[in-house]
């Protein structure tokens, strides 16, 4: 019964991650294409609308076909199942833990799904930054794909040498 409990858990997490991503994307698809910058908190936050059909900052946007498929359909989808099963073979992970490699799980799997819906195309519109220290044009999955690796990593680390777990609740 806690076995099914916390694969229910999993599945509700990916399945909001999900949702949060795909909301945000269309929104973007309906209100923001062909709108220009739009500044949100004064210029820490912009709004552009993009279309991209590369990876991370639009790397590999000029790689031919099939070898674009191969980085960006195929190693997502790699990465997505090693998660997958870190998260089943995993006997003790905290909540921020499963949290964190749902984000990944999540954010991949919502990016995948775009690929394959819109023709090898994903939906960017978020851009952040202080003057001219900026993030590429990126969405919801990037984020989650992004925090959940970096703190997923990090988490893992702590455990590993068992220093502040206590602290954050690890």
């Amino acid at each position: 019964m806690k076995r099914i409990r916390y694969m229910t858990l999993v599945i509700i997490i990916i399945l909001i991650n999900i949702g949060c991503d795909q909301s945000t994307k269309n929104y973007a698809r309906n209100n923001f294409k062909d709108q220009g910058t739009i500044k949100v908190i004064d210029n820490f936050i912009v709004i552009h609308y993009a279309e991209n059909n590369g990876g991370f900052l639009s790397l590999g946007s000029n790689i031919p076909q099939p070898y674009k498929n191969i980085l960006l359909l195929f190693f997502p989808i790699i990465a997505i199942v090693v998660s997958i099963v870190f998260i089943i073979k995993s006997k003790h992970l905290s909540f921020i833990e499963i949290l964190f490699a749902c984000g990944i799980i999540g954010g991949g799997l919502s990016n995948v799904f775009d690929r394959i819906a819109y023709n090898g195309w994903v939906t960017d519109f978020l851009n952040f930054g202080i003057g001219n220290i900026r993030t590429g044009i990126l969405n919801f999955a990037d984020i989650s794909i992004t925090f959940g690796a970096l703190f997923l990593v990090i988490t893992q680390y702590m455990k590993k040498n068992k220093k502040g777990l206590r602290h954050w609740g690890i």
